[in-house]
């Protein structure tokens, strides 16, 4: 059993590389509901709405039930949320661009995203899930404290699967158990096997581009 599970990991590892074209880096790809990355320019990434106006307006709808804003436009100096998030690294020792990766594919920089299936805010964290980590409930924190509490999980994931960052991310998205009774494998739902190259690709992006080293 350890054997197939060595080889159906390094199996997966593989189909993400393949499913990560070289050029990914250099499309425009969509975030979260009309939200777009677009890092073309060797220099910066540029993360902009495809709204006609510079400024934030009323949130909507996003096809997948999601609610975003309209009209932000980042460059890479300037994120949003680029002071929170470093703290958050600070703290947590993940990587700027980790965190970045995942806040940009789970809401699309939008601290009042709501799912379907009730998780809320720039990481997504479902309310039991908060519990754990705070007696705050998950729609009181503050963005600030979303991005910390949010990197807190991701690093008790990373920590619980030994640093393994695929593994980790397809925690955070189908949930420790669902990892573990695959035999720490990638869980092969459609959403979970989708969602894991999506981070990873915004992950590579970003580290690539925009976030400078932990001091």
């Amino acid at each position: 059993m350890p054997n197939l599970v060595v080889k159906l990991r390094v199996f997966f590892v593989l189909t993400l590389l393949v499913c990560i074209p070289a050029h990914a880096a250099e499309t425009i790809e969509h975030l979260a509901g009309q939200i777009v990355l677009d890092p073309s320019d060797d220099t910066e990434i540029v993360i902009s709405n495809t709204g006609e106006t510079d400024t934030e307006t009323e949130p909507v709808i996003a096809d997948d039930g999601r609610k975003t804003l309209t009209g932000s436009r980042w460059s890479t100096a300037h994120l949003p949320y680029q002071a929170e998030v470093q703290a958050a690294a600070q703290v947590t020792q993940l990587e700027p661009a980790l965190i970045h990766a995942v806040i940009a594919a789970e809401s699309g920089y939008n601290a009042k995203a709501t799912s379907p299936k009730g998780a809320y805010g720039l990481m997504q964290v479902m309310p039991a899930t908060a519990k754990t980590l705070t007696p705050t409930p998950v729609r009181a924190w503050s963005a600030s404290q979303q991005i910390l509490w949010g990197s807190r999980y991701l690093k008790q994931l990373m920590d619980l699967f030994e640093g393994d960052v695929v593994l980790a991310l397809a925690a955070y998205n189908a949930g420790p158990q669902a990892v573990k009774s695959h035999q720490r494998t990638v869980p092969p739902y459609a959403e979970t096997q989708q969602y894991v190259p999506k981070v990873l690709r915004y992950y590579q992006v970003f580290k690539s581009k925009l976030i400078q080293p932990l001091h």
